[in-house]
């Protein structure tokens, strides 16, 4: 009778870990994968996030895509390193931009190789991360005639089970277009954060991961050398760079084509750490706001916007812009506040979270939250595990 009971409980556990569903963290911009950045992670920074997520029981994989590439380039290196294969960006993508369709130092074992629409995925994303999520949705529902991409030359639909998104630019950043008109002699917006380092963390550490673009770093060459010959070469005006995505315009191009799916849960979280000032509608940051956001929390509470709802930001993307995609015209996805459980189709709408663009992730020079990163990621997991 024991022997039974025993057989009957692995069989239990075996159909549990059957449906169980994987999730996968998506960074932003400039964003970087485990094996980078010398064990200070993307998600949780000092604190591995991925890790304590898998002590709790769920499967959590890092993806590690361009943190300058543009959202089609980065969404179809996700899904290379999710199913496994050759990275291939297309024959009219790669025609179109002058890249290298299928670099040789991007092939993936696949870290979930059996994905499908019996065995979706759950993606949680951060800033340009959710739009590039957005775009893997989008490019595994296309199928497109003569092309040889495994993703492109098929749809395949039931993939995805839910899209999170944080702090995600979904309508743009007005900080984009805010350096490029302002600041036209910095070395673009995909690659000026980074130029500061020199010798320093990033030239260990950091990969531009720009190899369609013929761009791998040289032996014995620096990270400042490496950036200067980037800035020369045809990619740097290019749209097909992440600067272009998180604009404005670049935006409103994508969300025309973009349609929600009646089957996909949506969330989003927002993020704000500003205050209005006392005499306008602008606004400058708050005491939250971790020093090295201050300027550019300023720009974009202060400077070029399409209205005045558009001042409030987190330091590096309008709080207005996270919520869900619109467009020029006025019409928008259908979106709705979350209550309890889970409706598929209809953006959640998470709540507004008073921190700032890093400190959500757990980056930051005046605090790390280890307990906030745990509520807020153990939380939403949690009710990742109730969508059936």
């Amino acid at each position: 009778m024991n022997r039974i009971k025993f057989i009957i409980l692995i069989f239990l556990s075996s159909l549990t870990a059957e449906i169980r569903t994987p999730i996968f963290l998506l960074h932003g911009f400039l964003g970087w994968g485990r094996d980078e950045m010398d064990n200070f992670y993307y998600w949780g920074g000092k604190f591995d996030l991925q890790n304590w997520l898998i002590e709790q029981g769920y499967e959590v994989y890092t993806l590690s895509v361009g943190p300058v590439s543009s959202n089609w380039d980065r969404a179809i290196e996700a899904y290379y390193q999710i199913k496994g294969g050759q990275v291939n960006y297309g024959v009219a993508h790669s025609e179109k931009y002058g890249l290298i369709q299928k670099p040789k130092g991007k092939f993936y074992e696949g870290m979930y190789p059996k994905w499908d629409e019996n065995n979706p995925i759950h993606i949680i994303s951060h800033s340009q991360g959710g739009q590039t999520a957005l775009m893997l949705e989008y490019l595994l529902k296309m199928e497109r005639v003569g092309e040889d991409s495994e993703i492109l030359s098929k749809n395949y639909k039931g993939y995805i089970k839910s899209i999170t998104t944080i702090s995600a630019p979904l309508n743009g950043t007005t900080l984009t277009d805010i350096v490029m008109t302002s600041f036209p002699m910095t070395i673009k917006m995909a690659v000026f954060l980074g130029a500061i380092y020199d010798d320093g963390f990033l030239e260990k550490y950091y990969n531009f991961d720009l190899d369609q673009w013929g761009l791998s770093r040289n032996k014995n060459e620096t990270i400042r050398e490496f950036l200067i010959r980037i800035n020369k070469s045809s990619a740097i005006n290019s749209k097909n760079l992440s600067q272009f995505d998180l604009s404005f315009d670049g935006s409103m191009k994508f969300n025309q084509s973009y349609i929600s799916d009646p089957n996909v849960h949506y969330f989003s979280y927002s993020t704000f750490c500003t205050k209005k000032t006392k005499d306008s509608n602008k606004h400058l940051p708050d005491l939250k706001m971790n020093a090295d956001l201050w300027l550019s929390g300023t720009l974009l509470g202060t400077m070029k916007a399409p209205d005045s709802t558009w001042y409030q930001n987190d330091g590096i993307v309008n709080t207005i812009s996270m919520s869900y995609p619109f467009r020029l015209d006025g019409t928008k996805e259908p979106n709705c506040e979350f209550i309890e459980k889970s409706i598929p189709g209809c953006w959640q709408l998470m709540g507004q979270l008073h921190i700032d663009h890093h400190q959500v992730i757990g980056h930051g020079f005046f605090n790390e939250d280890i307990q906030f990163l745990k509520d807020l990621f153990g939380n939403h997991c949690n009710i990742l595990k109730g969508i059936k």
